[in-house]
């Protein structure tokens, strides 16, 4: 064998190229800082000396010590395990009527929430009608305030229609409070309302619920002394008392009820007879002609609701059909406006129930034909940013 280079064969081991020597343990790994303990001897078995000793403790058989922060240094404080809320919107695909349902919500939620709102609706109610009739017996329109039971008046009228707008406020504050859901989403499932889907909606109401009123007759007309003021007090207020009972009946009732239940349909079922009853009973009527069509406009609304995704399409035949019920109101008087006494209506009514139907299926129509999704999906970022 040739030996290489500058070795021979019988070349001892100084001769050897320099190996590299083994590190000097003794010396510290690093210049000591001010304040910190002087560097500790070396032992067996400890790697560099130069840690400094934490006082108290001996000196450790193998494992260097973590050096000790300085006085008055506090390390960050990490979140602790379990104490972030969950999500408030669903992080799985859910309709409207279920919309609650998400990982925030608890059973005694809808207890809450319809309590909630139902005392402080009737406390304004209660505050508004009163100030009203008030007025009314100070001004000689009526003798007294139990007169307005029997006897509506522009300025009653008015203080009702106001009551039941702030439904709109108190549903979206009381949706925000109790299940952590911000205002835009009580009204769709996308999070807002959709004024072009409105408006569409109150252009296919139209037509069938006019043909209802010349089917009824307008009855005769006359200009009296208070047409102005509820010709003014229809057009500002009726619009809102209709969204506001919507907001209330299909908007957080209906929801919260409807998220009770694991399954859809059930839920779909119950949220829809539940409140369509409260809907009904809200218009004391004592004709179970007129109760069966309050009953029938509760579903109708609640099956468009869950069918377009939000509350614009039943806003929408509310709007409609009560602004064109109320048409003749200014030029015909208000006495019989809230008579709703047995025998005030009667099987023709049923013309109007098959209108609302009609209006109802047309929107169904529309919205499929608009693909409008029936379950919001893709919300679990947006969940995540709705924690209250």
């Amino acid at each position: 064998m040739v030996p290489e280079p500058g070795l021979t064969p019988d070349a001892s081991d100084e001769q050897s190229p320099a190996q590299p020597s083994a590190p000097d343990w003794s010396a510290p790994a690093q210049p000591p800082i001010e304040g910190w303990p002087a560097g500790q001897p070396a032992s067996a078995g400890y790697p560099p000396s130069g840690y400094p000793m934490q006082p108290g403790y001996s000196t450790p058989g193998y494992y260097p010590t973590a050096p000790v922060a300085p006085n008055g240094y506090y390390p960050p404080p990490f979140p602790a395990a379990g104490l972030r809320k969950p999500p408030a919107l669903p992080v799985e695909p859910k309709a409207f009527h279920e919309f609650y349902r998400a990982p925030r919500f608890r059973w005694w939620k809808p207890l809450a929430a319809v309590g909630l709102l139902g005392v402080a609706w009737i406390v304004v109610s209660l505050a508004l009608v009163a100030g009203a009739m008030v007025f009314d017996v100070s001004t000689g329109r009526l003798s007294s305030v139990f007169e307005a039971g029997t006897k509506l008046t522009p300025w009653v009228f008015t203080a009702n229609n106001v009551s039941l707008a702030l439904f709109i406020p108190m549903a979206v504050l009381t949706s925000w409070l109790v299940y952590g859901q911000r205002p835009r989403w009580l009204s769709s499932i996308t999070g807002g309302f959709r004024w072009g889907l409105f408006g569409q909606f109150a252009l296919i109401a139209v037509v069938p619920l006019l043909i209802s009123l010349f089917v009824d007759g307008v009855g005769e007309l006359a200009w009296n002394a208070d047409s102005l003021f509820l010709i003014v007090a229809i057009v500002l207020t009726t619009p809102f008392q209709a969204a506001g009972e919507e907001y209330m009946a299909r908007g957080l009732l209906a929801r919260s009820v409807g998220s009770w239940f694991t399954s859809r349909w059930l839920g779909f079922v119950v949220a829809t007879v539940v409140s369509s009853l409260v809907f009904m009973g809200l218009h004391v009527a004592g004709d179970p002609w007129l109760n069966l069509f309050y009953f029938t406009f509760g579903v109708i609304a609640c099956v468009v609701t869950w069918r377009t995704g939000g509350l614009e399409a039943a806003i929408a035949l509310h709007v409609v059909n009560n602004l064109i019920g109320e048409i003749t109101l200014p030029f015909g008087g208000l006495e019989h406006m809230m008579d709703r006494q047995a025998g005030v209506a009667g099987p023709g009514i049923l013309i109007q129930v098959g209108m609302i139907a009609l209006v109802g299926a047309l929107m169904c129509w529309w919205a499929r034909r608009r693909k409008l999704s029936t379950t919001a999906t893709g919300l679990v970022e947006g969940a995540s940013s709705e924690l209250s």
